[in-house]
Formats: structure tokens, C-alpha cells, sequence
């Protein structure tokens, strides 16, 4: 398993700058920038609700609801964090705008992801996002079994974890189990995958994987088969 050192300097790499202000853009191109995610959203939204069978865009629609609540409480929050913006001031900040189009585009992806799902040939294999910083990279082997690897970051203040190994399936559920040390409990993963295309995810006994805020729990979506990239960050 890499180290959680080497991993906060990938992540950070890999996310950070798309909510920070490590981009030299002015605070109106930084509008700009949600205003046009903003309207691919609403065009990719349109295209979603003609083409998604109405059982499961009703999923989406509660998906829409919490994620428009997630969205603008955690650029907030970026705003205060990452822009030392004042209280009830965040929407004037730089960092407030960034982190508005980067959901936005994590958003859009989602929903292209839900018009694919039965698109995928193998049953688990691909790169998983729950939309709220969560990555999951699944590679299917020969036997009942699938290698993977967890990457998160949470909230405003980048709360980080990793985790990866070997999971023995059963048809839609399949579980890993391992320990940080001989010392430590031991930590299961629970993969379930659901019958709208989606794979839940529960693990119990993981905070020797991640920082004090961070968890991998949630409801992942394929987004995409594995690329070479996903590959090598396995």
C-alpha cells in the first residue's frame, strides 16, 4: 500500500489546484468559468431527463437536490478556508468561484456517467466517483476476485485517505479485510453493487487508512473504464 505521504502529494497535485487559486485568473474570469460549467449542467441535465428511465432519474433528482446544498456549502467553505474570506463574504471571494465550477464539472460528469451505465461489458471493472471526492479504480481478475484502490479527499480542509488491495466477490457484493498492523483491528471493506448501476461502498474499522475527517463510504458511479492513468495510479 503507498504511504499516505507519498499519496497527500499526489492528491494534492491532482485536486488541489482546481480549489485553490494556484490558477492566475481574476475574480470575474473566475465567475465566468461557473457560469459556463453552470449552463453545460443544465444542457447535460435536460439530456439526462429525455434519455434515463424515470425510475432512475428520480434518483437523480434527490441526488440534484443535496448536491445544489453540498455545492454552495463547501465553496463557501473554501472561500473561508482557502481565501481567508469574512463570514457571510464568501461569494466575493476568488477561491468561493473555483470551487463552484470544479463541482460543477464533477457534477456534469456524474450525470454523464448515469446515462452510460449499462454501457460497461464487465461487471465492477472501472474508475468510480461518489461526487464528493471519493475515487475508486476497480481492475477484475481471472477468479472471483477484484483488485482496487480507494482515494479521497474531504471537505474544506483536504482530509485525506487511501486504501487498496484484493476483494473476493460473490456475484454483486464483494469484501475486503485487512490490518494497518498486527496491533490494529482488523478493517473491512463492503462493495454492494445496487440495481440502478451504482456500488455502495461501507467499510468498518477504516480510520487507520484516513485523516480524522475522511472516509470511504458512499454511493460510487462508473464514469469511465480503466485507462492506462487509472492503471498506473493503482
Amino acid at each position: 500500500m503507498p504511504s499516505l505521504v507519498i499519496y497527500l502529494h499526489l492528491i494534492l497535485i491532482t485536486l488541489g489546484p482546481k480549489l485553490t487559486s494556484a490558477q492566475d485568473i481574476s475574480l470575474a474570469e473566475a465567475k465566468q468559468a461557473f457560469a459556463d460549467a453552470d449552463a453545460t449542467l443544465n444542457s447535460v441535465y435536460e439530456k439526462a431527463k429525455e434519455t434515463i428511465p424515470a425510475y432512475r432519474f428520480t434518483k437523480i433528482l434527490q441526488e440534484q437536490r443535496e448536491w445544489i446544498a453540498y455545492r454552495d456549502n463547501r465553496a463557501a467553505a473554501a472561500a473561508r478556508f482557502d481565501g481567508r474570506a469574512i463570514p457571510g463574504k464568501e461569494s466575493a471571494n476568488l477561491e468561493y468561484w473555483n470551487a463552484m465550477a470544479y463541482l460543477t464539472e464533477t457534477r456534469i460528469e456524474i450525470l454523464n456517467a448515469w446515462m452510460k451505465v449499462d454501457t460497461f461489458t464487465k461487471t465492477w471493472e472501472g474508475t468510480w466517483i461518489d461526487g464528493y471526492g471519493g475515487i475508486l479504480r476497480i481492475a477484475e481478475n481471472p477468479e472471483s476476485s477484484f483488485s482496487f484502490a480507494c482515494s479521497v479527499v474531504r471537505g474544506p480542509t483536504y482530509h485525506l485517505g487511501n486504501i487498496d488491495g484484493k476483494a473476493t466477490t460473490n456475484r454483486t457484493t464483494a469484501r475486503f479485510s485487512t490490518r494497518a498492523d498486527e496491533d490494529t483491528p482488523e478493517t473491512w471493506l463492503t462493495f454492494l453493487l445496487e440495481s440502478d448501476g451504482r456500488l455502495r461502498v461501507i467499510g468498518e474499522q477504516t480510520i487507520y487508512f484516513h485523516g480524522a475527517r475522511a472516509y470511504f463510504d458512499g454511493t460510487y458511479l462508473r464514469v469511465r473504464e480503466l485507462t492506462d492513468e487509472d492503471r498506473a495510479e493503482m
